[in-house]
């Protein structure tokens, strides 16, 4: 939701009690683990879709299909070292993995890992870990397995949203030996960006926001392959599935329009690529997600017109506010601005329905300490959106749902104090779900 993007606080590791898995899952007895990984994970849900902390390079191929500018080589440097690459699920409200496997203890911020080992028959487990350090599951299944993989495997999951992000999040697991990556987004089989992430010290590089919406009708799909310090290819390019690829269709009944809460992502490290932290997902209708981290209020008036006049959509689910009262932007100067989108939208003829900002958690800001912290009186410029809100034709009231007695966001809903987490995002998207039930009976009855 910020545009900057510090380190969290350290979390602890715990190790008692542990049992390991071999390939075929049989439970055997510990073994003896040594930490070789204390990284400070980055926040990867407050990314700017305009400034992310990406040393991109974007170059636009309109007329050029097989033979883009600026190439890299196409000569795969070839490792000599075994590689075991790990594939689990999401587990909800997990901030990092604990892969203990060959000896050693492993850390991954995201739902999978390459390892190089000893033994591809090497036993391992992979536990799932809170914040505090506290284990939330153990022996998590694996679901895949791939000995020495040579390309990369992406985590997007295209093809369980209905409609694709307008801003979308490419993310994959990291590769084993990778400097930095290469990501290329190809459309109806023509390359139209590609961009080269910045090489990371802290080995914390899965995911890249896209900064330019995605549009134009057609099929897409995106690639990722890792790269050395000599920009040469240590992979193959990732295999295109459904996953990866997604279709853009301009009829689009219902959109949301948004900030971070919008776009999604959750638990510090999942980005909105995946489904488990967008409210959309809570919602049975099908809804386009317009969303973009980072956005304030007037950011998101400013690419109205190029962003949502697109689509046409009869309703537009409006969510915004909290970057405003985070940034100390008055309240009053908030509404002006939720105004004229309102005005806009009946200009052109789109029905807008209002949902009231997410609060807060500042005590839990300060304690992870990676994001400042918000003005003294957010919670009054919070009231006077909510207010506003309230006063609309058409409001969806989230706020108090997601309010504690101290009119905070409840600290079991969110891991960072900022971004609602799955319960949350649940929460917002059963009450848009109600409203639509409600919106689409009235219109079966009145026709």
């Amino acid at each position: 939701m910020l545009k900057v993007v510090p380190m969290i606080l350290a979390i602890a590791l715990c190790f008692s009690n542990l049992g390991f898995i071999d390939l075929g899952g049989i439970t055997r007895d510990k073994i003896p683990v040594k930490i070789t990984d204390n990284r400070l994970p980055r926040n990867h849900l407050t990314q700017d879709a305009k400034a992310a902390p990406l040393n991109e390079q974007l170059i636009n191929f309109e007329d050029v299909a097989d033979t883009p500018t600026q190439a890299v080589s196409e000569e795969v440097i070839q490792s000599d070292r075994q590689i075991l690459r790990l594939h689990w699920d999401i587990i909800p409200n997990a901030v990092k993995y604990e892969i203990f496997i060959d000896g050693m203890t492993r850390v991954s911020y995201t739902n999978g890992i390459e390892v190089i080992v000893s033994d591809l028959h090497a036993p391992f487990q992979v536990n799932a870990i809170a914040l505090d350090g506290s284990t939330i599951e153990t022996a998590i299944p694996i679901r895949d397995l791939d000995a020495n993989p040579t390309a990369p495997r992406t985590t997007t999951e295209f093809d369980k949203m209905n409609y694709p992000p307008i801003y979308p999040v490419y993310s994959w697991i990291p590769t084993a030996g990778a400097d930095h990556y290469e990501v290329e987004l190809i459309k109806d089989g023509k390359i139209i960006r590609r961009y080269f992430t910045q090489a990371n010290p802290d080995d914390d590089d899965f995911d890249l926001y896209d900064k330019q919406p995605v549009l134009d009708e057609g099929i897409y799909f995106w690639r990722v392959r890792g790269l050395n310090q000599d920009n040469q290819p240590v992979t193959q390019w990732s295999e295109r599935d459904n996953t990866n690829s997604f279709e853009v269709k301009r009829q689009v009944r219902f959109c949301a329009f948004g900030d971070s809460i919008t776009h999604g992502g959750g638990s510090i490290s999942v980005p909105p690529s995946t489904i488990v932290y967008n409210w959309e997902t809570y919602c049975a209708i099908p809804i386009k997600n317009l969303g973009r981290s980072g956005d304030t209020t007037a950011e998101l008036l400013d690419r109205f017109d190029n962003d949502v006049l697109p689509f046409r959509p009869e309703i537009l689910f409006i969510m915004a506010g909290v970057n405003d009262y985070r940034a100390n932007i008055p309240g009053w100067q908030s509404v002006q601005n939720l105004e004229i989108l309102r005005d806009k939208c009946y200009f052109n003829g789109i029905k807008p329905v209002f949902i009231t900002p997410t609060p807060i958690n500042p005590a839990q800001i300060q304690k992870l300490g990676f994001v400042e912290m918000p003005p003294s009186d957010w919670q009054e410029n919070q009231r006077l959106i909510c207010e506003w809100i309230r006063g609309q034709e058409n409001f969806i009231d989230v706020n108090d749902k997601l309010t504690d007695a101290d009119g905070n966001l409840t600290d079991t809903l969110s891991v960072d104090g900022l971004h609602p987490d799955a319960d949350g995002k649940k929460i917002i998207g059963e009450a848009v779900a109600a409203w639509l039930d409600k919106y689409l009976n009235l219109g079966a009855v009145n026709s």
